[in-house]
């Protein structure tokens, strides 16, 4: 390199680092309308350096949030919204009831000092709402937020944070590990050895039509019987479709935080969202009394081709269905929200029979923790009862189902 060259890259390193260093010292001086501000409102204890500072935003300049301020007298001055420089929560964070609570209701110290800021990490400050008879008609209780094992029906968290829900997920785990166990070991509910010896010729084309079409649609229990697919596709479809919600809402929440489609899908008072989950949950629980109903005319007797319904795990379903319908009516009866339009039918007619108070407050949370339990207890259940062809029955399509002659095995437990 020649030495002009090397003497010109010099000087403009040494340009880059005065600039650097005087931007920096710019940025940790107080801005000049700042200072303005504060010869008058020292006495409000916002004193810069001595007294109370201004907590995490004493580097930023007073204009950014009270815009408006630089005219005097301040007759028009609007308070931007924590949300215009910091994304919303997401689930794991905040949970979907507080949605509709101001950042200031969690995030300020509380007093006279409106610059004094916490960070909401301990149960402690979630003290300041949750007690019986608070003014704030939220839970006694401080809840847990939705489990991971919950994505199956709600927008949830990757989280474990609730005793149910860690004592399902190990049963479950163990369940299927003897289950999967059983079949190598050559027991009669795995796949049969010619679909096992038939991977060579796996087609991932055939393995995804299998997958939609006998695993989504249930194309094979139509043809055994079209009243028991009937009853399949009540269940089944509605909570396969909270599941895909639940899972772009987690992937939204992620990326797109402060996005109008996030927070729609994470907001239960949103009128397509409050809609969605009742009308879903109905079509579940329509399902569930149609299998009773339909084996009751039967006597019980058993379909051709077709096991003999679980009762203990059609028992657990409804149990979840009607827990979580009266738990949302009580949550609506909490906040108010029933007095809108009635999006969520079923929870919002049913929150008339709730009377919003103490009692309600302090029953609200044993509310949440009877449907985690019973949901708890049909996860644990799943490996063990007839309806565990819902986790494993995409494993047998995926081995036979793909491949020719691979229709011969008709699902035993659908």
């Amino acid at each position: 390199m020649s030495r002009p060259i090397a003497i010109s890259l010099a000087l403009l390193l040494a340009l880059c680092l005065c600039a650097s260093s005087g931007a920096w010292a710019a940025s940790s001086q107080p801005d000049k309308a700042s200072a303005k501000c504060i010869e008058c409102h020292a006495a409000e204890g916002l004193e810069d350096g001595g007294g109370r500072d201004l907590g995490p935003h004493k580097d930023l300049a007073c204009l950014k949030c009270h815009q408006g301020a630089e005219s005097y007298p301040h007759e028009e001055i609007t308070i931007v919204s924590c949300l215009a420089c910091h994304p919303p929560h997401n689930e794991e964070a905040s949970g979907d009831l507080h949605a509709g609570v101001s950042c200031q209701a969690c995030h300020l110290a509380g007093g006279d000092a409106p610059h004094a800021l916490v960070d909401v990490r301990e149960e402690a400050s979630c003290r300041r709402c949750h007690f019986v008879g608070n003014d704030s008609v939220a839970p006694a209780m401080v809840l847990p937020p939705k489990s991971a094992l919950c994505l199956a029906c709600h927008t949830a968290t990757l989280s474990l944070a609730d005793w149910p829900s860690r004592i399902a997920l190990a049963i479950l785990v163990l369940g299927l590990l003897g289950s999967v166990g059983f079949w190598l070991s050559g027991g009669r509910q795995g796949p049969s050895s010619q679909a096992r010896h038939r991977q060579a010729g796996w087609r991932p084309g055939k393995a995804l039509a299998a997958l939609l079409l006998d695993g989504l649609l249930q194309r094979r229990l139509w043809r055994v019987s079209p009243g028991r697919w009937l009853v399949h596709a009540l269940i089944f479809l509605p909570i396969a479709a909270r599941c895909l919600w639940a899972l772009i809402a987690l992937v939204l929440g992620r990326y797109d935080p402060a996005g109008a489609l996030t927070q729609a899908m994470l907001h239960k008072n949103d009128p397509v969202t409050a809609l969605f989950f009742d009308l879903t949950g109905a079509m579940v629980l329509a399902g569930g009394l149609l299998a009773m109903a339909r084996r009751l005319l039967t006597r019980g007797k058993a379909l051709p081709g077709l096991p003999r319904p679980d009762w203990v795990a059609i028992g657990l379903l409804l149990g979840i269905v009607l827990s979580g319908f009266v738990l949302e009516a009580a949550r609506l009866s909490l906040t108010g929200a029933a007095g809108g339009p009635p999006w969520a039918f079923a929870g919002a007619a049913l929150s008339r029979l709730f009377s919003p108070g103490p009692g309600l407050q302090e029953a609200y949370g044993y509310l949440w923790y009877l449907h985690a339990i019973l949901y708890a207890a049909f996860v644990a259940y799943l490996p063990f009862s007839r309806l565990r062809h819902i986790i494993l029955a995409p494993v047998w399509l995926a081995l036979g189902g793909s491949s020719p002659g691979g229709r011969g095995q008709e699902s035993k437990e659908s």
